[in-house]
């Protein structure tokens, strides 16, 4: 496994990710008291900047010269636990609040579907890379998309539906 390979796509992802972060804060800031007011809203604004300071930390950990493959793994590894953790989390603490809220239930369905591409990607990649294995870097390829898709879409809905 080659992690040099894949530098530039880690450095365009790093410098991606920090942008992005940009962006959720205007979104946040243009209609703070609604998304603050609101657990869903305030939630999305939350794990959308946290999932972007998780790709900022994936690229710093590839990029991070002579680490070792397992060093590497290791790390994507309690990232993508952590996310599992935080997925569990939001299931049962907002599930009733997704129920309940005014968006049809196809919406919130693809984006748990979504959202669920991308972790399963992000968990497989780095199982992947931990135990040496190059489709490692393909999986954690296809969780960054995602990731990136999940965070343009969440500023578009902080955006777009929180009312002012």
């Amino acid at each position: 496994m080659d992690a040099a390979a894949w530098q530039t796509f880690y450095v365009m992802v790093g410098g991606a990710a920090a942008t992005l972060t940009g962006l959720i804060f205007v979104a946040v800031s243009l209609h703070t008291r609604s998304v603050m007011g609101g657990a869903l809203h305030r939630d999305r604004a939350w794990s959308s900047i946290a999932l972007l300071m998780s790709q900022l930390f994936v690229a710093i950990a590839v990029l991070v010269p002579t680490q070792s493959q397992l060093d590497l793994g290791l790390e994507v590894d309690l990232i993508a636990l952590f996310w599992v953790y935080r997925t569990v989390w939001a299931a049962i603490r907002l599930g009733p609040s997704m129920r309940t809220a005014d968006r049809p239930r196809a919406r919130w369905q693809l984006e748990w579907l979504s959202w669920m591409v991308w972790l399963v990607a992000l968990v497989a990649g780095g199982v992947a890379i931990t135990g040496g294995n190059v489709v490692g870097f393909q999986l954690l390829a296809l969780a960054m998309v995602g990731m990136f898709g999940f965070g343009i879409w969440s500023s578009w809905v902080l955006i777009s539906e929180v009312p002012d």
